[in-house]
């Protein structure tokens, strides 16, 4: 891997080198603080099926550090009256730890004595709950430890060479550019952001950009545990900083105007980093994760799973979520492989997808199953969630009386797609892969903003994708000139290309693009300046446009705001997101603008559909401008 990340970085002579980092609070080589499962790529929440429930966790360890305990809070029905849970390594008992039956209790299962293996820890997490009366655990009514978090031991490796730059975890990672930044540096550091994502897949990798003075090469700002800073420049002296402690690492982007990741410049080996293996096993919550294979006919694999339960009724488990993004572009005709075993025998599987049941299998006795689910289209969207449901007789009547139920999810299916054109969902449901399999991204200034910019909305998109996203950098003129999608970022407004944008706002006239292709025109007195995102097609491509009415500090907050939680950017839906200062971001849906066009555009109804579409930030923001200039008035007389 150290190869493959100082060819990211580096093209021709150039230096990588440990540089130093000053004291601070927290440093690199402190103990970490205790880190949320989103850090190891998986969800915050452990959900235990049934009342002897099992889920399997592959810990990722940065070398030096060994995890101590995992840590979260108790939830659970009101039915359990007391239980423990069991951590288990193989045959090896490592912990077992009492459930608190007070509401909302603390837990700490302890991990000493956990044994590593190529800087991860597999272990499993075993429930066994008592109960009174009658109980059900469904999928809504599970044992849960909620906000769990991992506590490691030890100090953490400074790293001594470009091989073990990049830890088993990373909470940071800041990229440095200079302040005077080139086109080939600013392209440099968008591929590296997006492929540190890609590397670590789901888990929460916070990634900032700054800029430093055109031939400084040592940051200031300290660099805190399992966090590492790069600098980007091609005017960094050739040769080995002198390295002293912390984890930063300096090399010099190509001189010349890169044209995309294909190039042997600014990034020439991008594939090398996304290499896992070299930084050792993303901690899962699952067995198997989702492998796409490229080619005329796209297929992946859906992830295996098994669910074993003391169930009155049955089991289900959720089939990884079958992401259009996973198949490298815009999909339609999903067709999904499904196979495994259950016990006992008798009863029916059933295939669902939220609560619509898309398809049924008896149970026969073989205790196998092996069937082909087609994905209404109504229903494929950016994450769709397919779940196997095995139901069965039981004549148990009380809790715990029931057959142990056990339901498996073979990783040997298929997923089968063609390409959809124009892509289904559209707007933002449609990304990022209708930018796949490569997207030209072009801004307008290219400043030291403009590519920060560019690095919250490739990473945004990227954390969509496990595939990686083809990025070409390129300016505006040639970027509309290709053929294929675009992103575009013109944070003041100038510059944008003529395209049929959602919205539009031209000094105070406010115009929404209907689903019929139409537009709705409104006059707002006094105009209102906001930020957007907003997705366009054009000539059969789709365009993202990062933009704003004249105020680049609007377009910032709303990238802000999405670049604050990890769950809004897989939230995202709709053709627009606009953000007014001072007001929540609100979300245009084009299908539902659809006026009637028998009244005027001067009526009543024209305002009704452009607040409507705009949402209520455009009212509030409007009805704050008049009680404050009411106030002005009343206070002057």
């Amino acid at each position: 891997m150290g190869v493959g990340l100082a060819g990211l970085l580096i093209a021709g002579s150039a230096s990588v080198g440990v540089l130093s980092a000053p004291p601070a609070a927290a440093a690199s080589g402190d103990p970490p603080p205790p880190l949320s499962l989103r850090y190891l790529g998986s969800s915050s929440t452990i959900a235990f099926p049934g009342q002897q429930g099992e889920v399997s966790l592959s810990l990722a360890v940065p070398p030096n550090l060994t995890p101590t305990e995992i840590r979260g809070t108790a939830q659970f029905p009101s039915f359990v009256t007391c239980g423990n849970v069991d951590v288990l390594q193989g045959d090896r008992l490592i912990s077992r730890t009492p459930i608190d039956p007070a509401v909302n209790s603390p837990i700490a299962l302890p991990l000493r004595g956990v044994r590593l293996d190529r800087n991860s820890a597999d272990i499993v997490l075993r429930t066994y709950l008592r109960t009174a009366g009658s109980c059900d655990f469904d999928a809504d009514n599970r044992f849960r430890i909620v906000n769990a978090v991992v506590a490691y031991g030890g100090r953490e490796a400074t790293p001594a060479r470009v091989a073990g730059f990049l830890p088993p975890i990373l909470r940071a990672l800041t990229i440095y550019v200079p302040e005077d930044v080139k086109p080939a540096e600013g392209a440099a550091a968008v591929q590296l952001a997006t492929a540190v994502v890609a590397n670590y897949g789901s888990a929460a990798v916070d990634i900032r950009t700054a800029s430093l003075p055109r031939n400084e090469t040592r940051p200031a700002a300290a660099v805190g545990p399992l966090e590492r800073q790069v600098v980007i420049s091609t005017d960094a002296p050739a040769g080995r900083p002198e390295p002293r402690t912390g984890s930063r690492m300096a090399g010099v982007a190509n001189r010349r105007q890169p044209r995309g990741a294909g190039d042997a410049g600014a990034v020439p080996h991008l594939g090398a980093v996304e290499h896992r293996d070299q930084f050792g096993r993303r901690g899962r919550s699952t067995v198997c994760r989702t492998a796409t294979r490229a080619g005329g006919q796209h297929t992946g694999r859906p992830g295996c799973q098994r669910s074993t339960g003391h169930r009155r009724r049955g089991m289900a488990v959720d089939l990884l979520r079958d992401r259009p993004a996973r198949l490298g572009r815009p999909s339609e005709d999903v067709r999904v492989q499904l196979s495994g075993t259950y016990t006992p025998l008798g009863g029916q599987i059933a295939v669902t997808v939220g609560p619509r049941v898309i398809a049924s299998v008896p149970a026969d006795p073989s205790g196998r199953y092996n069937t082909w689910v087609d994905i209404p289209p109504d229903l494929l969207a950016r994450f769709t969630e397919v779940t196997v449901t095995y139901n069965h007789p039981d004549v148990g009547e009380g809790c715990g009386t029931g057959t142990r139920t056990s339901l498996s999810l073979a990783s040997t299916g298929e997923v089968r797609s063609e390409s959809a054109d124009p892509p289904r969902p559209s707007g933002f449901a449609s990304l990022p892969q209708a930018l796949m399999p490569r997207t030209a991204l072009a801004w307008t200034d290219g400043g030291v903003d403009d590519v920060r910019r560019a690095v919250v909305l490739m990473t945004g998109l990227q954390r969509l994708s496990a595939v990686r996203l083809g990025i070409d950098v390129m300016p505006v003129a040639d970027a509309m000139s290709s053929n294929g999608p675009i992103v575009i970022v013109a944070a003041d407004g100038q510059g944008v290309p003529e395209l049929p944008l959602p919205v539009e706002a031209t000094g105070g006239t406010l115009s929404v693009l209907g689903a019929d292709g139409e537009r709705s025109n409104v006059v707002l007195n006094p105009a209102v300046r906001f930020g957007s995102l907003q997705v366009a097609r054009q000539d059969g491509r789709s365009v993202l446009l990062a933009t704003s009415t004249g105020t680049a500090a609007d377009l910032d907050a709303l990238l802000t705001w999405l670049d604050a939680d990890p769950d809004r950017w897989p939230s995202l839906a709709g053709d627009a997101v606009l953000q007014v200062a001072g007001q929540q971001p609100v979300v245009v849906v084009a299908d539902q603008v659809a006026p009637d066009r028998s009244e005027s555009s001067t009526g009543t109804s024209w305002v009704t559909v452009a607040v409507a579409a705009v949402g209520v930030v455009v009212a509030t923001a409007l009805a704050t401008f008049l009680l404050r200039r009411r106030r002005r008035t009343s206070s002057g007389g």
